[in-house]
């Protein structure tokens, strides 16, 4: 799995960091959760806790580090990969102190807890991957759709979703959206190209290069074909 953690360099979470850390911190959950949480359903960590508690438990503590995510900078690993490992490690810490916990009355066979806590797993990987692409791709679509509603072309919006989305002809697209026909192919390219700038910046904000987009949108795309 590794061709799916390209690597990249901080820029805009690590100023919001040093600068604004709420702001950041605010920014890692709200991007991260459901798919970190998606990897420890699709992973042994399910053995360790509920997968939104242990997420949970897991920002409470290293996010309250104001070193972490400067140190994720320096890791050449995308935001998202370096999080999982951060999750493992945190787990790995939970069930130690389990078994130190159990170790009067054992109620966990310690073989399933020790399995809990290994290096990152395909299964695990897969699920946050798309639970993380479908993130990004609905922040995506939500500031654009906001966007051309702020500017009165809702109807831009919409034959996007009918054509692009949807996959309906051009023809019966426009007819639906309430556009001429004969402009619906450049009206689709331009929210088309809008939504492209906008996934760009959403994952330069986690440190993508622009060298690197392209790739990452890639990616997007075979995980949620």
């Amino acid at each position: 799995m590794s061709e799916l953690f390209p690597t990249t360099h901080s820029t805009w979470l690590i100023d919001r960091s040093a600068h604004a850390p709420d702001e950041a911190r605010a920014h890692v959950m709200s991007r991260y959760f459901d798919p970190l949480c998606a990897y420890a359903r699709a992973s042994s960590l399910r053995a360790v806790g509920e997968p939104t508690e242990l997420v949970n438990d897991f920002f409470a503590v290293r996010l309250s580090d104001d070193a972490y995510l400067a140190r994720w900078s320096t890791s050449g690993l995308p935001l998202r990969r370096w999080l999982v490992n951060g999750l493992i490690t945190h787990a790995r810490n939970r069930a130690a102190a389990e078994l130190r916990r159990q170790s009067k009355a054992p109620a966990t066979d310690p073989a399933t807890l020790a399995s809990a806590v290994a290096s990152p797993e395909p299964a695990g990987l897969l699920a946050l991957e798309r639970a993380w692409a479908m993130r990004v791709m609905i922040e995506a679509h939500d500031r654009v759709r906001s966007e051309f509603d702020a500017d009165g072309k809702s109807a831009w919006w919409e034959l996007f979703r009918l054509h692009s989305v949807q996959g309906l002809a051009y023809a019966e697209a426009s007819q639906a959206a309430g556009v001429p026909f004969t402009s619906a192919s450049h009206i689709n390219r331009v929210v088309a190209t809008r939504l492209r700038d906008t996934l760009a910046a959403l994952l330069a904000r986690d440190g993508v290069t622009p060298a690197e987009v392209e790739q990452e949108l890639a990616l997007m795309q075979d995980l949620l074909g």
